[in-house]
């Protein structure tokens, strides 16, 4: 999987949220905000191919968390994501 093209993280009033680019029919309903180590992860895995494992990976290099813990958390990130539509099978 990967998350999609179109879409870039904009830091609004203090928030990180993630907005489409170039569309004109954009849903303004649904807003996607993001905390600090959800950006981290987006850009380190923007315009890549991953799976759980892969960010479980990322998430035990980059902060001092053990693997189970890293994959549970992977799990919940990506089906976030799959929930607002960001992400390519």
């Amino acid at each position: 999987m990967k998350i999609k093209e179109g879409y870039k993280i904009r830091n609004i009033a203090g928030e990180h949220v993630i907005v489409s680019i170039g569309t004109l029919n954009v849903n303004l309903t649904k807003v996607v905000s993001l905390n600090t180590s959800s950006v981290w992860l987006w850009e380190q895995l923007s315009g890549t191919e991953f799976d759980a494992g892969r960010v479980a990976d990322l998430l035990t290099e980059h902060y001092e968390v053990e693997r189970p813990t890293a994959l549970a958390d992977a799990e919940t990130w990506i089906a976030q994501l799959r929930k607002a539509e960001l992400i390519e099978e």
